[in-house]
């Protein structure tokens, strides 16, 4: 089967209208892309069985599957945690990014049982945005969100060190999701609609197993949503992980002033692959009513999770978005309450589009996730 570039037209309405007579399909994934998967194929009719080794926990800690690990912020491609793709798929992401935007305000409206609201969002910059072609593209390309302002006055009055370098700031309105809330949503949503869930767990190639899973589960159709399990269930070696970080405090007001909006400054260097010790920018985020998530840092290649405040890196990250941020100076090993460690798929190249009888393989980006929901098309690793 032949790879498709991302920006690549695939046509999947002609196929998914053969299968309208289907009956039931069998969804490989119990994270974000194959929840959404089956809400979206539920909600068309279809039957549905989810399979998964792990799903999210309905409990505020305990061990993580990677969507619950997500930042979750809506940010206009590329994020702050950098360039992690070409030019193609940034436009097309683009088009997914402005889909997922009017999903999530909508999905906002009842943030309580969602778990998505809408914050304000700010951006940090250590030079001019006009100095910065590639930033001064994307601001331009989202000046027309709410709330949106670009003024370095920002900086004074959110509070941030200027001694870190900081010299120019915009702010926008942007969707933000509690990711333990929005799972649980999204389960309490299929299992409403009839979802069937399996814990079970796949290896080796998923197009050898594809017609006793078929038989076993009295499906017709099977989509991969396996995110990084992809390099083995799909056979690609170009699949790996980007590692990612995040510390959990609490944000009440009794350590500082409760935050209620987020505080980023992006990576702004070309993303290197080669790079194991990885990349580090300031990821700020309120999560939930009294959460706050700091971050952040980006390692490829890297698939250890057993990760602690005693691991350089961590130790740095929580320096700096302290040194940023001085409030945060008065929360101290004691008062972080998980270190989340996530892997996120990433794949080399280029992301890969495929439709591959009787296997449909998935991915997206989490907070894009919505987009092209009536046609069901998918990016892919």
């Amino acid at each position: 089967m032949p790879f498709l570039q991302f920006g690549t037209t695939l046509d999947t309405s002609k196929k998914l209208k053969n299968i309208q007579k289907v009956p039931r399909v069998l969804i490989i994934g119990g994270g974000v892309v194959g929840m959404t998967s089956a809400l979206q194929l539920l909600n068309k009719g279809y039957k549905v069985t989810v399979l998964a080794k792990e799903y999210a926990s309905p409990v505020s800690s305990g061990k993580r599957i990677t969507s619950e690990i997500a930042g979750a912020l809506w940010e206009w491609p590329p994020a702050v945690c950098g360039r992690h793709t070409n030019e193609k798929s940034l436009e097309r992401a683009k088009v997914w990014c402005m889909d997922g935007y009017a999903k999530f305000m909508e999905l906002a409206m009842n943030s309580k049982e969602t778990g998505a609201f809408l914050r304000q969002s700010i951006f940090y910059f250590k030079d001019k945005v006009n100095n910065l072609p590639q930033q001064l593209e994307k601001m331009n390309e989202l000046n027309h969100l709410p709330g949106f302002r670009h003024d370095a006055k920002l900086i004074e009055e959110t509070g941030v060190n200027t001694d870190t370098g900081v010299v120019d700031a915009y702010q926008h309105m942007a969707p933000m999701v509690d990711t333990v809330t929005y799972m649980q949503w999204l389960y309490k949503q299929c299992r409403e609609k009839g979802c069937r869930f399996v814990h079970d767990e796949i290896h080796g190639l998923l197009r050898d197993q594809a017609e006793d899973l078929k038989k076993k589960y009295k499906a017709q159709l099977i989509f991969n949503c396996s995110g990084l399990n992809a390099k083995e269930l799909a056979g690609d070696e170009d699949v790996y992980p980007l590692r990612g970080v995040i510390l959990k405090v609490r944000n009440d007001g009794s350590l500082m002033p409760k935050l209620n909006h987020s505080m980023c400054i992006s990576i702004i260097k070309e993303f290197d692959e080669s790079d194991k010790e990885g990349q580090s920018f300031v990821f700020i985020l309120p999560r939930g009513d009294d959460k706050l998530w700091l971050g952040g840092m980006v390692q490829p290649h890297q698939w250890d999770r057993d990760l602690t405040l005693d691991y350089p890196p961590i130790r740095r990250m929580f320096e700096k978005v302290k040194e940023f941020y001085p409030p945060l100076r008065n929360y101290g090993d004691d008062d972080v309450e998980e270190v989340l460690v996530g892997l996120r798929p990433a794949r080399h190249g280029n992301v890969r589009l495929e439709w591959e009888a009787p296997l449909i393989c998935a991915q997206f980006e989490y907070i894009t996730q919505h987009a092209d929901y009536e046609n069901i098309k998918f990016n892919i690793f």
